[in-house]
């Protein structure tokens, strides 16, 4: 089964050809490949050139972008530590000056607690006005 092969020839600015040019230098497509996958990719027929050079090359930009991530996580351990310091010492000072209530055994407080003769209440439940 032959295909047909029909030639086309167009004209782009010199900014897009710039850039397709890189764009070949980058992945290793010659510029007939990447118009032709741009053509198939508007009319819905892509047909992807993956030579394993290219996926060399993806895979070698996802690791670097990936050891660059890494490095960034690295560079916030050492703020990650500060915050921790700096969240232990908030805590230090909210004790100082929001000191917790305590009753110490001479507050009036404490003696109402603690006192037992209450004379207001008796220890009994009355029942007398209670009908049968």
């Amino acid at each position: 089964m032959s295909l047909e092969i029909t030639k086309i020839e167009t004209t782009v600015s010199s900014e897009w050809a710039e850039q397709l040019n890189q764009l070949s230098l980058k992945t290793g497509h010659s510029l007939e490949e990447l118009i032709q996958e741009a053509i198939g990719q508007y009319l819905d027929k892509s047909s992807v050139f993956l030579s394993s050079e290219s996926v060399d090359l993806e895979y070698f930009n996802l690791q670097k972008e990936l050891l660059n991530l890494q490095q960034k996580v690295k560079s916030l351990e050492p703020l990650s530590n500060q915050v921790a310091k700096l969240e232990a010492k908030l805590l230090g000072i909210e004790k100082i000056v929001i000191p917790k209530p305590s009753l110490s055994p001479s507050s009036n407080f404490s003696k109402l607690l603690t006192d037992d003769n209450d004379q207001d209440e008796p220890d009994e439940v009355l029942t007398d006005f209670l009908v049968d």
